[in-house]
């Protein structure tokens, strides 16, 4: 989903990031080709004691110079959501909130990159870092040494082991588990918008969303784990979310999950993102990045551009164009979107989810 940070902590890199990519995202879709619905989002008071927090949302949201998030009436929610269970006490109707595919967006603007000049290495593990007497950065790797002007730590649930590699220890990743519960697209029509819980200190809460695919979705938890990696499925948390969708939209006791999924998320002993240069060591950390960072992709890549110049007084490397150009693609369903005729893996269960339903070449 696209956060339009209206709940994104005060003064912080966040909710910095977050508008300034909203200021230009809708057009950089537009001109990759990728798929978004502009359905908002509704935060729903599920009981009298949650209406006043909602009044405070509001207020902060406004404060934060994030102005379209509308108070609504539960008559209003109801004609609005006609699927919606009956024990709302309020809500707040937020439209700039968007669902995209989020991994389309993500290997289009890869291959963009690799188009004007950019290299991607998979499967290549850092290993470790050193700055020679000219102060040129040396990244060293399982294949082969790198060589750059500026290294950018943006390791994701490694990040915090990656940059102690250049001799930085400035915050710890804290690995937090998300689970999904996935119903298939034949319930698509039950909601028209994204429906959010009032979210507590530690969470958003869990959400009830439609995907592009038409797939209705529940998640995410919020669970502090140790591993890092991609966490199994729980039986008792499936059981919990498949619940929680039901309370939410009761119509979808007609229907069974066609499928779950989990994620782990790289949190910090921070609230806000840790994006910090270090001029000595000619290399930048964005790290922190939770669950706004498709939100924000556009307003941390500016950010880490402008540190570039005014810290480490270095000119990112530019291609050919600066111009976005739309390519030709195609969701195969083999598992791989075609790019110009070059070859992506599909990872991201929302798009392996649409894929399985669809069972066909599809541009949505």
């Amino acid at each position: 989903m696209l956060h339009s940070g209206f709940d994104a902590p005060v003064n912080s890199l966040e909710l910095h990031c977050i508008k300034r990519c909203m200021e230009r995202v809708f057009s950089t879709f537009d001109q990759l080709g990728v798929p978004y619905n502009e359905n908002g989002s509704i935060m729903v008071a599920w009981s009298p004691d949650q209406v006043p927090k909602l009044e405070e949302i509001q207020a902060s949201s406004l404060a934060k110079g994030v102005t379209n998030v509308y108070h609504m009436s539960a008559p209003e929610l109801y004609r609005k959501e006609p699927y919606l269970s009956r024990q709302a006490d309020g809500a707040l109707w937020i439209p700039g909130e968007t669902v995209l595919e989020p991994c389309v967006y993500g290997l289009l603007l890869a291959h963009h990159a690799r188009k004007n000049g950019a290299k991607i290495l998979t499967g290549c593990e850092v290993q470790g870092h050193e700055v020679d007497s000219y102060g040129r950065s040396t990244v060293e790797t399982t294949c082969g040494p790198i060589t750059a002007r500026v290294v950018i730590n943006c390791a994701g649930l490694y990040g915090d082991k990656v940059q102690q590699m250049a001799g930085v220890d400035t915050f710890s990743i804290k690995p937090r588990k998300g689970q999904y519960a996935v119903f298939g697209s034949s319930t698509g029509h039950l909601i028209k918008s994204s429906i959010l819980p009032v979210p507590t200190e530690k969470t958003k809460g869990i959400i009830v969303f439609k995907t592009v695919h038409n797939n209705l979705i529940v998640g995410p938890t919020a669970e502090d784990v140790e591993s890092r990696q991609r966490a199994a499925i729980d039986a008792t948390i499936t059981k919990r979310l498949v619940d929680i969708g039901r309370q939410t939209v009761p119509e979808l006791t007609s229907f069974s999950p066609v499928g779950h999924y989990t994620g782990v998320r790289p949190a910090t002993e921070y609230k806000d993102y840790q994006i910090k240069s270090y001029a000595d060591r000619n290399w930048i950390t964005v790290g922190g990045i939770r669950s706004t960072g498709v939100s924000a992709s556009l307003g941390i890549a500016e950010y880490v551009a402008t540190l570039m110049r005014n810290d480490l007084k270095a000119e990112p490397t530019r291609g050919s164009t600066r111009t976005v150009e739309s390519s030709d693609w195609n969701l195969l369903p083999s598992g791989f979107l075609s790019v110009d005729g070059q070859l992506y893996g599909v990872s991201h269960p929302i798009t392996l989810f649409g894929l399985k339903e669809s069972g066909r070449n599809s541009r949505l």
